[in-house]
């Protein structure tokens, strides 16, 4: 392993949550965002065609698999939305979907591929929804045909109501997907226009309807809440629509101010005042207790199921580390210790694809903190880490770093521990992202001071 860190050993103190007061107002002072590729090695550009070419020809050791397709358009950007890159036109839509299959099938053959099976395919973007049927078709039966799709896989497709008939509805069911992921966002139709959205309340009433009737594919529903002119009135009552459509799942998401998106600028300028964390945690409240009052299973903390058949493999997957096999202009993926990203420049992955090679644009390396990131990611993810199964390289009892940590955030009604067990409040599930950051910061200062004191000792440092 590298002993250089880049965090300083500092209290762990500095991590510890405001006791006083209500935890899911004011435990900290901002949320902490996780970040995929933190504690990760950049690969050298002139590595990364080698290494590649090595990862396609042998097998990793088995194990549960994922495959992640983007496509990167949308008919309009929405003011919240980090992810648009380019607009949409018929034209370029069906060049990227020959670009696309012919990216997959190509690889198809190779041993890191064929190696063991797929258990989730996400369509994600951009807007999947904006393709053609045709092309979405193609895209699709591509993915069954080449991918070694294990029997019961789950393929989920992004959608928006505009672009989404029902012929291309039924298209996309008959080519295979199980599961669709609406995002409404908001039925408010103010609201909804404020952000960009051409269509109204009754429009997304009558889609969803449209979906869940057929009674052929699991239908999630994506709320945000905090948006511009968002009152709580107006969020519970979007609680309320949702889980009276009875789809088979709802996700709950807080709006992040990105970088670089619409909203974020007009707030830098004063346009709007964003919501405060008191009101964003007290809307998450008011979720947690309109859904589990209705009887909804909480699979994750943004995420719940009303049936069965609704198993969210591919977010719960990913987060537990799984190996993601990635296609697509701005798709990123996992092989091994090896992450990876393709371009996002169309032009770039044009002529990539069409010259016969990956068209990586990024590669980065993990250090071996990884399994531990992961366990804890995807515990906390699911409101309960367990801490026994939670090793660290050369540290004896992980345990032990977190005592104080984890008895403080028990005074501040973030966790509750029951031997090994850590579960989440409804508060902790709130701030999860700040005590897996806190507890992937802990670990590396632990690492840290670990590698020191071996280069310390060794007979080495003193030539």
């Amino acid at each position: 392993m590298k002993c250089e860190m880049d965090m300083d050993v500092a209290d762990i103190s500095r991590f510890f949550a405001n006791t006083d007061g209500n935890a899911i107002s004011n435990a900290f002072a901002s949320r902490r965002a996780v970040m995929p590729w933190r504690n990760r090695q950049p690969v050298a550009e002139s590595d990364i065609a080698a290494i590649w070419s090595r990862l396609m020809s042998h097998a990793s050791s088995p194990q549960r698999r994922l495959a992640y397709i983007h496509v990167p358009f949308c008919a309009n950007h929405c003011l919240f939305c980090g992810f648009y890159r380019n607009a949409h036109t018929a034209t370029k839509a069906t060049a990227y979907a020959n670009h696309l299959v012919a990216e997959i099938e190509r690889e198809a053959g190779e041993p890191a591929v064929r190696h063991d099976v797929i258990e989730a395919v996400y369509l994600g973007g951009g807007t999947p929804s904006a393709l053609s049927a045709e092309d979405l078709t193609r895209i699709l039966d591509t993915v069954r045909q080449r991918l070694p799709l294990a029997p019961d896989c789950e393929i989920t497709l992004e959608g928006r109501i505009i672009h989404f008939d029902e012929d291309k509805i039924d298209a996309c069911i008959a080519a295979g997907v199980n599961r669709i992921s609406v995002g409404v966002q908001t039925f408010d139709t103010a609201v909804r226009r404020r952000q960009g959205r051409r269509s109204g309340k009754a429009d997304a009433v009558r889609f969803l309807e449209s979906i869940r009737d057929r009674n052929r594919v699991v239908l999630v529903i994506d709320l945000l809440y905090g948006l511009p002119g968002q009152t709580p009135e107006i969020w519970r009552e979007d609680l309320r629509i949702a889980a009276e459509l009875s789809p088979d799942g709802i996700d709950l998401y807080g709006l992040n101010l990105i970088p670089g998106t619409p909203l974020h600028r007009a707030a830098a300028a004063q346009k709007f005042h964003p919501t405060t964390l008191q009101h964003l945690g007290a809307m998450y409240e008011d979720g947690v207790a309109a859904l589990g009052k209705a009887g909804w299973r909480q699979i994750s903390n943004s995420h719940w199921a009303r049936t069965p058949r609704e198993r969210n493999l591919y977010n719960l997957r990913i987060k537990q580390g799984a190996e993601c096999l990635a296609y697509g202009s701005g798709a990123g993926g996992t092989i091994g210790r090896y992450s990876y990203s393709i371009a996002g420049d169309l032009q770039q992955y044009d002529a990539g694809v069409t010259t016969g090679h990956k068209p990586i644009d990024g590669m980065s390396v993990s250090d071996d903190l990884e399994p531990a990131r992961h366990h804890v990611t995807a515990g906390f993810e699911t409101g309960r880490l367990d801490l026994g199964g939670l090793t660290l390289p050369h540290v004896a009892d992980a345990r032990a770093l977190f005592g104080p940590l984890l008895e403080n955030w028990q005074d501040a009604g973030l966790v509750a521990q029951d031997g090994d067990a850590v579960r989440l409040t409804t508060a902790g599930r709130f701030w999860y992202s700040n005590l897996i950051a806190a507890f992937n910061d802990v670990m590396a200062g632990a690492m840290a001071n670990r590698c020191a004191a071996r280069d310390t000792a060794s007979p080495l440092s003193h030539h």
